[in-house]
């Protein structure tokens, strides 16, 4: 007989069961840790063998951070699973070349914190092929970061961000701070040069 500590869902049990179809033994107790710990969304299994004849498993599963690419999930430490059972809800959205995961993850968390000061989260946040970031936060804006100085360009974001909002002047569409001393800052068609931290509207298209 099998016993879980954790309650899952059917789609969940049945991987759990077809994978314990390939152990040979089941007796073997590091065999079927092995084996479970296989599966992509679980992140780690206890095995105790209960007596008379009871095999008690304690499963952990992967825990969902973000959507990863168009296909999968990535938790906190940067690690991509696949599970499509997963309901993932509202999170945001992380893309990067293959192998850039933990990297992507890493600064996101980084960014997250900044942004959460000033009351704004990210919703996306992209790494392309040539090294550069773009990321969107909840209100819809496009920032734009480039591969240099991402810290200091995603500081002086904030700041002008921080300023829009204190003048009231609406939701920005993009925000370019791949500049040396400002922003560029596009308003549905239009387009404003911020530079040292204040919004300067002399310069349109």
């Amino acid at each position: 007989m099998i016993s879980l500590k954790k309650d899952l869902n059917d789609k969940q049990l049945e991987q759990i069961f077809d994978q314990l179809k390939s152990v040979a033994d089941l007796n073997n107790l590091l065999d079927i840790k092995i084996r479970l710990e296989e599966i992509s969304s679980v992140h780690s299994v206890y095995v105790a063998r209960k007596w008379p004849n009871n095999l008690e498993l304690d499963i952990r599963l992967e825990k969902a951070i973000a959507y990863w690419n168009d296909d999968a999930y990535i938790n906190d430490r940067g690690e991509v699973f696949i599970a499509d059972y997963l309901v993932g809800g509202d999170l945001p959205q992380l893309y990067g070349p293959k192998g850039s995961a933990p990297r992507v993850m890493e600064v996101y968390q980084q960014f997250n914190r900044v942004l959460f000061k000033s009351g704004n989260v990210m919703k996306l946040l992209k790494l392309n092929d040539r090294g550069a970031w773009e990321f969107h936060d909840s209100s819809g804006t496009k920032i734009f970061l480039g591969n240099e100085d991402i810290r200091e360009r995603l500081q002086r974001t904030v700041d002008i961000l921080y300023e829009i909002e204190n003048e009231s002047l609406g939701t920005p569409k993009l925000i370019d701070a791949r500049y040396n001393n400002g922003v560029a800052v596009e308003w549905n068609n239009k387009l404003e040069i911020a530079k040292n931290s204040k919004l300067q509207r002399d310069v349109s298209l």
